[in-house]
């Protein structure tokens, strides 16, 4: 019989590509970024409630989401920069081709890393800083063109719009991972699932009101679902569960394991973006850069810092 585990890796990477591909697909389409966004959050919530309601019941989901309502409030925190960050991803997606995408965005390991020092006071063992190092010179190297290139202004200014929005993501993503993760160790007692609905909650209240502040003239003159078609419900499922999905991946497989099922996603993206799209060729520095950047993810969960005995 096949291994649960393996079954969470193999659908992890179908979903992190076809993400990729969705939203190239659907990037020429006038929808509302903010109404996707506010979707996706929203399946999220109607997703844990109904899986804690499964498992822990009415009176836990009263206790710990409505009546400890100081804690989902502080939940808010990273709900406010995950709402951005997925917005970001989106404009970057349509910005970048999907391996530059794929390739860049492994920089949030970078800025994971160095949150979690600062926030979590995380140790970082020698082989994971060089694998830092080698995470952010293979990322120059993907993004390096050349003199040889010959690119519009138009691309060259669209590319540069999805470099600065994927760096913000890397920014948001790490911060607000660190910050969750600190909140998951620091108030007891609470299952993932409940954290989870808090933070969906907290993230429909940000998602809404950020809607209706930058998309009032939108929605009265084209409508909430305007261009809604097939591949944007289907953005906003691959979305809504590839968080999900990912703590099922931790939780029957392993970490390592999860950088290789990433690993296998970037290979597989940047073998898309050059066969499928025209807009990106094979090239050395690109090669060297995707081979390094493969190199420093495993790297970098290969070789943890030892824990000091207590």
């Amino acid at each position: 019989m096949v291994s649960m585990k393996y079954v969470c890796l193999v659908v992890l990477v179908i979903q992190t590509v076809s993400n990729v591909l969705l939203v190239r697909r659907a990037r020429h389409l006038n929808v509302s970024l903010p109404v996707v966004v506010l979707c996706q959050e929203f399946l999220k919530l109607l997703t844990c409630i109904l899986i804690v309601l499964y498992n822990e019941g009415l009176d836990q989901l009263r206790r710990h989401v409505i009546k400890d309502w100081l804690t989902t409030l502080k939940v808010g925190v990273p709900a406010f920069l995950y709402v951005i960050q997925n917005q970001l991803l989106f404009v970057s997606l349509a910005n970048l081709d999907p391996a530059t995408y794929q390739i860049t965005y492994q920089l949030k390991i970078l800025t994971t890393a160095v949150f979690s020092i600062v926030l979590l006071h995380k140790s970082i063992s020698k082989a994971q800083w060089l694998s830092l190092v080698i995470l952010t010179v293979g990322v120059i190297l993907v993004q390096w063109r050349g003199n040889n290139t010959t690119t519009s202004d138009n691309t060259s200014e669209s590319s540069m719009t999805g470099l600065v929005c994927i760096l913000a993501a890397c920014v948001t993503s790490g911060f607000a991972g660190v910050f969750f993760e600190m909140m998951l160790k620091n108030t007891g007692g609470q299952s993932v699932w409940i954290r989870n609905t808090q933070l969906a909650l907290c993230s429909c209240v940000v998602a809404t009101v950020n809607l209706l502040i930058t998309e009032r003239t939108f929605i009265a003159t084209k409508g909430l679902f305007h261009d809604f078609q097939p591949v944007v419900y289907a953005v906003i499922l691959s979305q809504a569960y590839g968080g999900l999905l990912i703590g099922l991946v931790v939780k029957y497989a392993d970490n390592i394991l999860k950088v290789f099922a990433t690993s296998v996603s970037i290979i597989l993206s940047s073998l898309v973006g050059i066969f499928y799209f025209a807009e990106l060729s094979f090239t050395l520095n690109f090669g060297v850069g995707l081979v390094l950047v493969l190199t420093s993810t495993v790297l970098y969960s290969a070789y943890p810092a030892k824990k000091k005995a207590e």
